[in-house]
């Protein structure tokens, strides 16, 4: 499994939200439409999903039977934790240190036990969702199959994306490249926080098909998308984005967008995050012809946090 997880930036306050029908996901991920996924920390998806719910004093076990036995409301809580924790155990992990919630060593068979029992579910539901996850984040090959139902849920089954955009994250963190038939055809779908999402889960999906899919991006007329497709690209060592990082990089870039679009990148900061990001990828490329800008940035940008990121991008190994 991978290590790398995707972060979704803060909130922009200058854009509206959406129209009706209201969708809380989307108005809590509002940039999304306007900004590309980094790649930072993957908590942040997983607590708007599920309200920002810490995991209780109990275990990652007891939870999963709450899950599949408990009531209503119980099992929307303990969904809530199970994930929280298993993430919790996933950085743990990648520290080195201790799980906080350890399992068992059948729990990835409880879990295959738990998903069938939750199955009898009519629609796709978010317990079952909580299980799906749970399976990717301790490489049980059957995730693949289980998130890639909620794929496949219609509007209606779905009509705020959350079930869809929590699936691709799981996907991503399986970090298996048979899920790049499940993501790319979502590059495709007329929601367009879709395919900023697939585009972003992508960076963790190793693979030629992936590569292709992402490059075909790199000129599409939203400069989110694009940027989102050169930003994964970087992620996978593939330098055929660099000047759509370029582009992202140049603060002229954005008012051209405004000039067209108001709402898009109205906030400073939002803009500014996103040359960070840019910066970064340039320097992951490591491509001489980009140096000398780098440079420029370094020396001269307005914003120090930019200065400082095109400094650490050129000592790049």
């Amino acid at each position: 499994m991978s290590d790398r997880t995707i972060e979704v930036p803060d909130p922009d306050p200058a854009q509206p939200a959406p129209e009706a029908p209201q969708s809380p996901y989307k108005n809590l991920l509002v940039p999304l439409v306007v900004v590309p996924f980094m790649v930072v920390g993957v908590l942040v998806l997983v607590f708007v999903f599920f309200g920002a719910v810490a995991g209780e004093e109990t275990s990652i076990e007891e939870n999963l039977r709450r899950v599949v036995d408990g009531g209503l409301n119980e099992r929307k809580q303990a969904a809530m934790s199970l994930v929280s924790q298993a993430l919790e155990n996933q950085r743990a992990r990648a520290a080195g240190t201790p799980e906080p919630w350890p399992v068992g060593p059948e729990f990835v068979d409880r879990l295959g036990r738990a998903w069938e029992d939750v199955s009898k579910d009519a629609e796709p539901t978010a317990r079952r969702l909580a299980i799906a996850q749970l399976s990717a984040l301790y490489g049980d090959p059957s995730a693949l199959d289980r998130l890639s139902i909620f794929l496949e849920a219609t509007n209606e089954q779905d009509p705020d994306g959350q079930l869809r955009v929590s699936a691709l994250m799981g996907l991503s963190w399986l970090a298996d490249e048979r899920a790049a038939a499940k993501i790319i055809p979502l590059l495709d779908s007329q929601e367009s926080f879709l395919r900023q999402t697939a585009a972003a889960v992508l960076q963790n999906i190793p693979g030629e098909p992936t590569k292709e899919a992402l490059a075909r991006l790199l000129v599409d007329p939203a400069l989110e998308l694009r940027g989102q497709a050169a930003i994964s690209l970087s992620h996978l060592g593939d330098p055929r984005g660099a000047a759509v990082l370029r582009e992202l990089v140049d603060p002229a870039s954005y008012s051209v967008v405004q000039s067209a679009e108001p709402a898009k990148f109205a906030s400073p900061r939002l803009v500014e995050s996103t040359r960070l990001h840019a910066v970064a990828a340039l320097g992951r490329l490591n491509r001489s012809e980009d140096r000398s800008l780098l440079e420029a940035v370094a020396k001269d940008d307005s914003s120090p946090q930019v200065r400082e990121a095109a400094m650490r991008a050129l000592q790049s190994p």
